[in-house]
């Protein structure tokens, strides 16, 4: 059985989650503790990730975050899944079941909450975006959880539509959209975007997946080899931009070159240069083109046509605005949102 303060932790998540806003004091009088034992509820829970906001004041207190990505598929999860959200078991330590046990958790739970862990993964390289959740996720759990395959509808570009069988080994969060990872019927495996599957649907057929399988090293690899082909990209970065550069994800393969004044050279290897062109243009003259000569034609023909669209408006009166230094797209990460960010499919 869990122990106590596990259990009233866990009590509490929940309690958050039904109100507004919960003073420390009404915590404290509703589990029967000491307003300094909820402090250090809230501190344990807050380590172990649970995102919870706390405001001082008559109207204050805490609540979890709203915009908390994992809240639709930990949360209202069972209990095991809540106790490895909280932490209680560390699968990549070297006693894996030491904390478990001190806090008395069966072993059948344990076995549960390590499927989970190989199961969920939650890419947080790129910008978060919030989820805009999924009717899915219910069945996809539940589907993961006992090995049974499911139907997925799945809407493609054009407006058609496929059906497949698909056995759902895991399911990973991606820069505000969930992904199933999932193999085909003859083993062969993939991602699927959960917002463009129209309908999934539970089926009789039973599935294992293989013992090895790690939704996070899976997630990895998958990643790593998105986009990566023999096509030879040469970018130049300013200093001005170099930062923000630095913080894109690059492959294995890229190679970056210390330039003057710190200024630095990446060396991209793409399956397909056109891509590049918003993430070039995006950064204007922070950014140019080396080679091949065709991005740097496509991104110039771009920046012509961008310019030639402008010089149609009418200029104001008092001249073109001169933003403050303060409030310059350089000093903060908006093109990294813009280009780096969820392009949502058309809500329907």
């Amino acid at each position: 059985m869990v122990q106590e303060p596990h259990a009233r932790q866990l009590a509490i998540v929940q309690t958050l989650r039904s109100r507004e806003w919960v003073s420390a004091s009404a915590l404290a009088t509703r589990f029967g503790v000491a307003e300094r034992t909820i402090y250090r509820d809230i501190e344990k829970l807050t380590q172990h990730g649970i995102p919870i906001q706390a405001a001082t004041g008559k109207t204050g207190g805490y609540r979890l975050a709203p915009d908390e990505p994992i809240d639709p598929l930990t949360l209202d999860s069972d209990h095991a899944l809540r106790l490895y959200v909280l932490g209680l078991i560390e699968p990549d330590s070297t006693d894996p079941d030491s904390k478990a046990r001190s806090a008395g958790i069966t072993g059948t739970t344990r076995e549960v909450m390590r499927r989970l862990a190989r199961c969920i993964h939650f890419d947080t390289a790129d910008w978060y975006w919030r989820d805009e959740g999924s009717g899915h996720l219910t069945d996809l759990r539940y589907a993961m959880l006992t090995g049974t395959a499911v139907e997925a509808e799945i809407h493609q570009e054009g407006g058609d539509s496929s059906t497949r069988l698909l056995k759902p080994y895991g399911i990973v969060w991606k820069a505000g959209e969930w992904h199933m990872v999932a193999a085909t019927p003859s083993n062969e495996m993939g991602r699927f975007r959960l917002n463009l599957v129209d309908r999934l649907a539970l089926t009789d057929l039973k599935f294992t997946p293989p013992d090895d399988f790690d939704a996070g090293s899976w997630w990895a690899g998958a990643m790593e080899a998105f986009g990566k082909g023999e096509a030879r990209v040469e970018l130049h970065v300013s200093a001005t931009a170099r930062e923000e550069l630095s913080r894109l994800s690059l492959k294995t393969t890229s190679q970056v070159h210390e330039g003057p004044n710190g200024s630095m050279t990446i060396v991209l290897f793409v399956d397909r240069w056109q891509w590049l062109i918003p993430l070039v243009t995006s950064y204007g003259p922070d950014v140019t083109v080396i080679e091949p000569p065709q991005l740097r034609d496509a991104v110039t023909a771009h920046l012509r046509a961008a310019l030639a669209a402008y010089e149609q408006i009418p200029a104001p009166a008092n001249g073109p605005a001169q933003p403050d230094s303060a409030d310059d797209f350089r000093n903060d990460d908006s093109r990294l949102r813009s280009t780096r960010g969820r392009t949502p499919r058309t809500s329907r």
